[in-house]
């Protein structure tokens, strides 16, 4: 009898085991069942998924999967196969929602009006807003104000709240519109781009390191950015630049006249301008202009937060090399001294 409830009893543990594991089965299979069925698609949020040229299906079963469009890359060759589609797949840039069905994603993968023509911003290192408002406004069909007008747009950025509201800064953003080669919508709004670029900014500046605060981090690079040309020589720049800033010295950097003077265009001038009533100007003022005069790439905001130590004061271009590099020097009858 003992021996009969043993029995009893294994089997019944047995058989919970059992249950267990077909419910547990289930519930892993079933998300992938439900995928296969799917035929209609649901709302969802827009995803964005580029598919590369010369992508294979597995290829693009790969990219969907990482856009998070898909659950399984076999179960979408497996419909791709079904369909006959896989050598109509196109490549480009795609706007889909989470949500839609496998068949839908395929259809829109073959019809190429789904493809989202998309448009290249090239922004150097060193250009103000205001030329970056003019590069956009030829690329995207919006005018330069409307580029300029967004700049006082709301955006969602935790560094913006370190940015002082300073008198007379001619933009507030100024400085934060990271140089970067941008792919963007052919449709993508002033608002769109800026965003993206202060996005960009946000990235960027995560990586560097100063004991500075941003404003003042970011108003020094873009001073460096428009007086170095050789990124071995942009620390130097901006050891010279804080030395004058230590001793109450005026930094007389010509791009922040140049700046003022042209309106952020950095056009022709002349040698008067240098007397122009700016708060850009440090021919003018004492300590740092109001704020960045372009928007400074990756190598000028590290020179701006790691400046290089010496006990140099002054610095001109090297004409005898001719090459962007600079002579630096102590005093004033040195600097003098070395200019040809």
């Amino acid at each position: 009898m003992e021996k009969q409830r043993r029995k009893l009893k294994k089997g019944a543990v047995a058989a919970i085991c059992g249950v267990i594991a077909a419910i547990v089965l289930i519930a892993v299979i079933a998300p992938y069942v439900s995928e296969y069925t799917k035929t209609a698609s649901t709302d969802g949020d827009a995803v964005t998924v580029t598919i590369a040229e010369g992508s294979t299906v597995s290829d693009i079963a790969a990219a969907l999967k990482d856009a998070g469009l898909i659950r399984s890359e076999f179960i979408f060759k497996l419909k791709v196969r079904q369909s006959g589609e896989g050598a109509n797949l196109n490549y480009g840039v795609f706007e889909m929602h989470e949500g839609m069905s496998i068949p839908d994603i395929i259809t829109t993968l073959v019809d190429t009006k789904s493809i989202k023509a998309t448009v290249r911003l090239v922004v150097p290192e060193g250009y103000s807003v205001e030329q970056i408002a003019k590069s956009a406004a030829e690329i995207f069909g919006f005018g330069e104000e409307d580029f300029l007008a967004a700049l006082s747009d709301e955006y969602d950025y935790d560094f913006l709240s370190e940015i002082p509201d300073v008198e007379g800064v001619n933009y507030k953003l100024q400085g934060f519109l990271f140089p970067e080669t941008y792919e963007f919508f052919a449709d993508a709004s002033a608002h769109d781009v800026i965003d993206t670029m202060l996005g960009q900014f946000e990235k960027e500046y995560a990586e560097i390191n100063s004991p500075y605060s941003l404003y003042e981090t970011v108003t020094v690079a873009a001073m460096v950015e428009k007086e170095a040309k050789l990124d071995e020589e942009r620390a130097m720049v901006a050891g010279v630049i804080y030395n004058r800033l230590d001793i109450g010295m005026r930094l007389q950097i010509d791009a922040t006249f140049v700046y003022a003077a042209t309106n952020g265009t950095y056009e022709s001038v002349n040698a008067s301008d240098k007397n122009i009533d700016s708060p850009y100007n440090t021919y003018k003022v004492s300590g740092l202009p109001a704020g960045p005069i372009c928007n400074p790439g990756r190598e000028s905001l590290k020179a701006a937060a790691e400046p290089a130590s010496h006990s140099y004061y002054y610095y001109h271009t090297d004409t005898t090399k001719n090459d962007g590099s600079h002579i630096f020097t102590e005093t004033y009858e040195e600097h003098l001294g070395t200019m040809n």
